[in-house]
């Protein structure tokens, strides 16, 4: 991931979420510790800073962003 990670110019990187799946190889110590470093307070899924919606199959950017911003409107 830091390899792919070093090719997105910072100030793009800046504006990354990061959503984690919760398969159990993603969900262990090593991974998350990752993301709190790479993206703090800024990834999705179990434990994480942002949790992912109970009984969510998926979540999608429209379900995060797009409909709370027309919302608004």
């Amino acid at each position: 991931m830091d390899d792919l990670l070093e090719n997105i110019p910072l100030n793009l990187r800046r504006n990354f979420w990061f959503q984690l799946d919760g398969c159990p190889a993603h969900y262990g110590r090593g991974p998350r510790q990752w993301l709190n470093v790479h993206f703090p307070g800024k990834w999705i899924g179990r434990a994480g800073p942002v949790a992912w919606p109970p009984r969510s199959p998926d979540l999608t950017p429209l379900d995060f962003f797009v409909w709370g911003t027309l919302k608004q409107k």
